[in-house]
């Protein structure tokens, strides 16, 4: 127990010691990207109120100067643009790590402006697709890729690698295309654009409110809505995620398959199936549980490619969004968050380790610096 306290406090420290030098990293780019933007934008703001100044003739040139000034060092006060280089790093760092980052232009995902709610919004709305399609894919893979396993060399195995080299092979949105152009827009069974899926829930609550459905028809409604505009990007990511997540599964498994521990099963009589599901599974988890978390928050950040062909409303779409539209406060925020959550399952990670494998905390229990 003292070892897995110790391998658990050593990784905490590191995890803080990475996200702050990313922390550091994030802020200082965006703050050497960001000035001219918003200098450009308090000196438009800074003349547009100068000219209303001049239309009221009961100010003093003396009183319509000071409020100008006023109104401009306001303006970058709000901006982050009073202080040195560095006291500005330190402010963004500060509202990053709480997402207090104002609002954008626009409200290019939900209906509100604010920063920090588009990206609980399309973090969500990932989660919901991302983590949907992972678990199914996961499934099926590791189901496939044992009985591969299980059967070297059969016309499975074989099947099975084939579709590892052909899902590996085609890309997310050359599928994504094929899948919008026929099952869109020549049969018409899904839609094109994802992201009215919340046009389409707003006017369910509309009818509840108004009494023209009751609550199970609208929970039932509510389910297929969400399953009618998730099908396609879902389908696509499962087809060509599981080919890879039963070859890497089969590849795992093979290589335990010939261990002792195995053999020694084996020689005691222990049921085939036992054996491959209880031991082998066992031993060949920790990998597996790697590559599974590594998976889904890398999908979490970096799907801008597969959101942006089916206009999914998640992280990938909103960093497009805001590449396109230049909000620097938006891009620093999914950047952030998907760090942040990178580093949170990479420490979950080492503590699944630590229960899996007693040697991980052995070694850090018995580390000792040099």
């Amino acid at each position: 127990m003292a070892g897995l306290g110790r391998t658990l406090a050593i990784q905490a420290i590191n995890s803080l010691i990475i996200l702050f030098v990313i922390l550091v990293i994030i802020s200082a780019m965006f703050v050497y990207l960001n000035q001219k933007q918003l200098e450009a934008v308090v000196i438009e703001a800074t003349q547009m109120f100068v000219r209303n100044l001049e239309r009221n003739p009961n100010l003093t040139p003396e009183q319509k100067e000071q409020l100008a000034k006023a109104f401009e060092y306001n303006m970058r006060v709000r901006f982050g643009l009073i202080g040195s280089p560095v006291e500005r790093i330190f402010n963004l760092m500060t509202r990053l790590i709480t997402l207090d980052l104002g609002n954008a232009r626009n409200a290019y995902l939900g209906a509100s402006t604010s920063v920090k709610d588009q990206i609980v919004f399309a973090l969500k709305n990932t989660i919901i697709l991302f983590t949907t399609a992972t678990i199914i894919s996961t499934i099926i893979g590791i189901l496939l890729g044992m009985s591969a396993a299980r059967r070297a060399g059969s016309i499975l195995d074989k099947a099975v690698s084939f579709a590892a080299i052909l899902s590996s092979s085609i890309p997310f949105w050359w599928l994504g295309m094929l899948m919008l152009l026929a099952f869109s827009f020549k049969l018409g069974w899904f839609p094109y654009s994802a992201k009215d899926v919340y046009v389409a829930v707003a006017r369910l609550q509309a009818m509840l409110q108004a009494g023209q459905l009751d609550k199970l028809t609208y929970f039932l409604k509510y389910l297929y809505t969400w399953a009618y505009y998730m099908a396609l990007p879902l389908i696509t990511v499962v087809i060509l995620s599981i080919g890879s997540w039963a070859y890497v599964t089969r590849n795992i498994v093979l290589s335990k398959l010939t261990e002792d521990f195995v053999m020694t099963a084996r020689a005691k009589g222990v049921p085939e199936r036992k054996v491959l599901y209880g031991h082998v599974l066992r031993a060949a988890s920790p990998p597996i549980v790697t590559i599974i978390a590594l998976s889904l928050i890398s999908s979490l950040g970096g799907a801008i490619i597969t959101e942006t062909v089916f206009g999914w409303p998640g992280m990938g779409l909103l960093y497009w969004v805001s590449l396109l539209n230049g909000e620097a406060m938006l891009l620093a925020a999914n950047v952030y968050v998907t760090v942040l959550l990178f580093i949170i399952v990479v420490f979950a990670l080492n503590f699944i380790y630590a229960i899996l494998d007693p040697r991980v905390r052995t070694d850090a229990a018995t580390y000792t610096p040099r």
